[in-house]
């Protein structure tokens, strides 16, 4: 009993201060501490103290905590057309995301926008050009800068935008290294297969051209670096693959590459070195042994999208996606479903909050933040 008093009258007052009994450990272990926490304690421990809320929203220590967070899953809906994502119960498609950020769009009209879902903080962007089919956001992890780019189609013609979040007023057009180029040798030249893909190299993103004139053909992957906004082209060696009718660019293990589907077989191009120009001296062959059994009509067009260590991502035009197991040559999982809420599995949530960002009340309110 007299162990208890003596308790209560030696720390009456400091016992309910836990920013006072915090400051007793090294701040150094503190900082390590907060750094395991989730999104939503870290913002309500932001009132306890004003260094506690400064640290909180340092940039070294947002990115620290985003390498550890847990991953949340992604409560939203895959749709097929241009590889967006529609959030659940509404009309916001979701263009990329990176660091915890989803660049969003309305599937209609050209307003969009960055959203941090978890500290509910919005950044609305000047309007996208109508025709905008892609969507990309580079971060920079070292200074908390972020740059946009757009990617369009219109008129036969690719177009590209660039922002620099926090800098720029507005959308900037990039010159593209073919931009004009309508005709070859006095015949039109064909352009399929566009797009751009996910980070694969440092701050670099990639496109892809086939320019056909009968049947002389090249394919040239052009290299977009956001942050000096310019392009590198690479072309395919000449002789790699036969035809241009079934050759796709995709994504292999966090590089480009160029692929055919040869009977039975994938055949693959990687390239090694982007600075070097440097593709890998021999092809890769990956045996797709459902083949046998399935074997592809007249009229199927079977598209490797991205391979990532044993599993292979590939999609029947207009039809279902398979998830192959290149390693026991067996397919994982069929998606047969225009929309799949599971596909896009998990994403790291993170407390980074661009410059001009403003709050959502409703996310505010939820939280329970003042």
């Amino acid at each position: 009993m007299n162990m208890v008093t003596r308790y209560q009258s030696g720390d009456q007052g400091r016992g309910l201060d836990p920013a006072r009994k915090a400051l007793k450990l090294p701040f150094e272990m503190i900082i390590e501490i907060l750094s395991w926490l989730t999104v939503d304690a870290l913002l309500r421990m932001k009132s306890i103290c004003k260094k506690w809320c400064s640290l909180i929203e340092d940039h070294h220590f947002i990115v620290k905590h985003m390498d550890r967070a847990s991953p949340l899953p992604i409560k939203c809906q895959y749709s097929r057309r241009h590889d967006q994502v529609a959030l659940l119960h509404s009309n916001i498609r979701c263009m990329s995301r990176v660091a915890g950020l989803f660049v969003e769009k309305h599937h209609s009209l050209p307003v969009c926008r960055i959203r941090n879902p978890v500290i509910g903080h919005v950044l609305d962007l000047p309007n996208a050009h109508m025709d905008v089919c892609r969507m990309k956001c580079a971060f920079d992890s070292l200074t908390g800068d972020a740059k946009l780019v757009s990617a369009y189609i219109h008129n036969d013609e690719v177009g590209y935008e660039v922002m620099s979040i926090g800098q720029d007023g507005d959308w900037r057009a990039l010159k593209h290294p073919n931009q004009g180029l309508l005709k070859k040798n006095g015949k039109w030249a064909t352009r399929r297969q566009f797009f751009l893909t996910d980070e694969v190299h440092d701050g670099v993103y990639f496109c892809s051209e086939i320019i056909t004139d009968g049947e002389d053909w090249c394919l040239e992957v052009q290299a977009l670096d956001p942050w000096n906004e310019c392009f590198i082209t690479i072309t395919l060696p000449q002789g790699v693959f036969n035809g241009c009718k079934r050759v796709w660019v995709f994504n292999w293990n966090q590089h480009i590459a160029v692929g055919d589907i040869v009977e039975q077989e994938l055949h693959v191009l990687v390239l090694e070195d982007l600075k070097e120009e440097q593709w890998s001296q021999n092809k890769i062959i990956v045996p797709l042994k459902f083949l046998q059994h399935q074997p592809l009509l007249d009229d199927q067009v079977l598209i490797p999208v991205k391979a990532d260590c044993d599993e292979l991502k590939l999609r029947y035009k207009g039809g279902k996606t398979l998830f192959y197991d290149m390693n026991n040559e067996v397919i994982k999982k069929v998606v047969y479903k225009w929309f799949d809420t599971d596909l896009l599995g998990f994403y790291k949530p993170s407390l980074v909050s661009l410059k001009g960002m403003r709050q959502d009340e409703r996310v505010r309110h939820r939280m329970g933040i003042d």
